[in-house]
């Protein structure tokens, strides 16, 4: 009974994985080394055949003393001690086996189908079920399955090579130095234990020094904060912002996360030469299947795509979904990742792709803070946050278009020697995951588009947007290392120029001196200037929330009027309104992240139409904000209810603060 149990269960295995491979394409790898741990105790019974066959040849058919040494062994074994029994009958009960046992296969057989005397064995059988049993049960994104697939693989590759060290000493055992087993075994056992713990005690400090490598690495990126260079202060012209007369440009404000998805999937389906994207984090849920599906039918009516996506993302999202292999591997797609993540270069991690933008032709592009997935885009159930995105149109199809501006910037990052390509393997599409994944990306395609027709219609974009005078892209530099604060500057200095009055919005506000600084000479110097950011309450961002309660005064003391949002759903818009005529959209952050480290992208809009559209956009947030007072107290309008910062917030915010302060500059 017990062997028809082990069969079964092996055969479960082995047909539980051949169906997970239809959707995790590393399955494949986790089923062949399961596979071969599987195969090598029959190998090893063939090749101890093999070699019997091979000494009765050579000595003829009578038993040389060799042999009859080793058809007692047995007996010899059985003066042994239990431990160094069931140690040398592991892979080597067969020995005696191999003179003359009738039932030699059978028994053997079932001995590998039971794992009796092979607890390795067994015990590969066992994680390898429970990681299959797991990922069945709870059908785990594609991060956490590669995950517990690669601590599969390198359990069952462990004690693999374990079982593989046991086959070589039973070969050992089983030669003709026999004799000298036992005595060979009474003086490794003297030892074995003390090797074990000197080899833990070095597993221990290697871990740890590691640990240290990478912690120095990453927070000693963060430390060399960059002043503003004289050549670009020298260069730096607020006038330069200002356009006299209409310029070639025409934008529009996209305010809700529907019209955002939807915008976007008619651009990609009205491209006819190429497709450009820049995104931070791109996931496949719902809205990230749809955009992947709309490039995925662009590329197959012969549009060129190209992607760019930050190394976290392509790491945590991206890395064996089949998703993004149906799209890198078709022949008119490529993507690139940006400074993929890479243990061994701690000093490089803190270098992150933060820019969110499509372009599509020379026509028009969609630029602001929007990441690639549900969060951001499309109205579907469940948790949000809300943002904004400018829509800039060529209309003229002129070269002073700022999409120019845009894609100069993007072919930097594309040829970057830290960007790196994706899977981009034809091949790869002739996976079978891979093949499901496509025919489920056309099919959600279709159904979007037949629930929100106005995806499928032809853009007019001449008439939803408005005029502009100048539109000007502001960028951090492209390196992976720390940053001269460029976009920062340019900001402040666009702030400070200001007649009556400037509005930022941000979702964080994490500053240093330079910073405090900066706010404190805006408000000095504008009649009217202001900042809203989230609550403390309603923060999305547990450790922004806790640096902003812990730093609140020295925000407040800069001047600046403090408003915070109290609306339920955590804002994540990135903006500022200077006067009634410059409007600013982008993905830049008021925190040190954004000003030392991202790269980041901020569109300066002249445009006294765009402006009283972004100011009545934003009046609508600060209309359910609390009000700061300058005694630091709160003022909450009537309908406005402050948000409960729950027991589980209030531990994660304390938990991350303490924790992680030392390290705010890197967060």
């Amino acid at each position: 009974m017990s062997v028809i149990l082990n069969a079964v269960s092996v055969l479960a295995v082995i047909v539980c994985a051949l169906r997970l491979g239809g959707r995790y394409p590393l399955m494949r790898e986790f089923l062949a080394v399961f596979l071969v741990s599987e195969g090598m105790r029959p190998c090893v019974i063939a090749l101890m055949q093999a070699q019997k066959k091979r000494r009765q040849n050579k000595a003829g058919t009578v038993p040389s003393a060799a042999e009859k040494g080793i058809a007692k062994q047995p007996e010899m074994l059985k003066k042994r001690p239990a431990r160094a029994v069931r140690s040398a009958n592991s892979e080597a009960s067969s020995a005696g086996a191999l003179h003359g046992q009738p039932d030699f296969m059978s028994e053997h057989f079932r001995d590998w189908l039971c794992g009796r005397k092979m607890k390795k064995l067994w015990a590969a059988r066992a994680f390898s079920g429970f990681v299959l049993l797991t990922m069945l049960v709870k059908e785990p994104d594609f991060f956490q399955a590669n995950i517990m697939m690669s601590a599969g693989i390198a359990v069952m590759a462990a004690l693999l090579a374990a079982r593989a060290a046991e086959a070589g000493r039973t070969a050992e055992l089983c030669s003709c130095r026999v004799a000298e087993a036992p005595e060979r075994a009474k003086r490794s056992r003297g030892g074995k234990k003390s090797r074990r713990g000197r080899a833990a005690g070095k597993m221990l400090a290697g871990a740890g020094a590691f640990l240290l490598y990478l912690v120095l690495g990453a927070v000693l990126s963060g430390f060399p904060q960059p002043e503003i260079s004289g050549s670009y202060r020298d260069s730096f012209r607020t006038e330069d912002f200002y356009g006299d007369e209409p310029g070639p440009d025409r934008a529009v404000i996209l305010e809700d996360n529907g019209d955002a998805l939807a915008e976007r999937v008619k651009m990609i389906r009205s491209a006819e030469r190429r497709l450009i994207l820049s995104t931070f984090d791109f996931r496949t849920d719902i809205s990230g299947k749809v955009l992947v599906a709309a490039l995925l039918e662009a590329a197959e009516r012969g549009v060129d795509v190209r992607i760019v996506v930050d190394g976290v993302s392509g790491m945590l999202r991206m890395g064996q979904n089949p998703y993004f292999f149906a799209l890198s591997s078709h022949p008119n797609a490529e993507i690139r990742i940006y400074n993929e993540i890479n243990l061994l270069a701690p000093w490089r991690l803190m270098g992150r792709l933060h820019d969110k933008y499509l372009i599509a032709d020379e026509t028009a592009y969609i630029l602001g803070g929007r990441n690639s997935f549900s969060y951001f885009l499309g109205d579907w159930p469940g948790h949000k946050n809300y943002d904004r995105d400018v829509l800039v149109y060529n209309e003229g199809s002129s070269a002073a278009s700022s999409l120019y501006q845009v894609e100069a910037y993007f072919e930097e990052i594309w040829n970057h020697e830290a960007s790196s390509v994706y899977h981009n393997g034809e091949g790869i599409a002739k996976r079978a995951c891979v093949r499901r994944a496509a025919g489920e990306l056309r099919g959600i395609y279709a159904r979007y588009l037949a629930e929100v027709p106005e995806a499928a219609e032809e853009p007019d974009y001449g008439a939803i947007t408005l005029p502009t005078g100048k539109v000007t892209l502001l960028a951090n530099p492209t390196t992976v290392y720390a940053k001269e604060p460029t976009v920062f500057y340019a900001l402040t200095e666009l702030m400070k120029q200001a007649q009556e009055s400037v509005m930022i919005h941000t979702p964080y506000i994490i500053a240093n001196d330079m910073m405090y600084d900066a706010f404190a000479s805006i408000a000095a110097a504008v009649p009217k200037a202001a900042i809203m950011t989230n609550s403390v309450a309603n923060n999305g961002n547990p450790f922004g929330a806790g640096d902003y309660r812990a730093n609140f005064e020295k925000i407040h003391s800069t001047g600046m009027r403090l408003l915070e949002y109290e609306g339920g759903v955590s804002y994540h818009g990135k903006s500022i309104v200077i006067d009634s005529d410059i409007s600013v959209v982008g993905s830049f952050n008021m925190d040190m992240r954004s000003v030392y480290l991202d790269t980041e992208l901020m569109l300066v809009i002249d445009s006294e139409e765009v402006n009283a559209q972004l100011r009545g956009l934003l009046s609508r947030y600060e209309e359910q904000c609390a009000v700061v007072q300058p005694d630091g107290s709160r003022v909450y309008p009537d309908g406005v209810t402050p948000q409960e910062i729950t027991k589980k917030k209030s531990i994660n915010m304390a938990l991350l603060y303490n924790l992680l302060r030392w390290a705010r500059r890197l967060l």
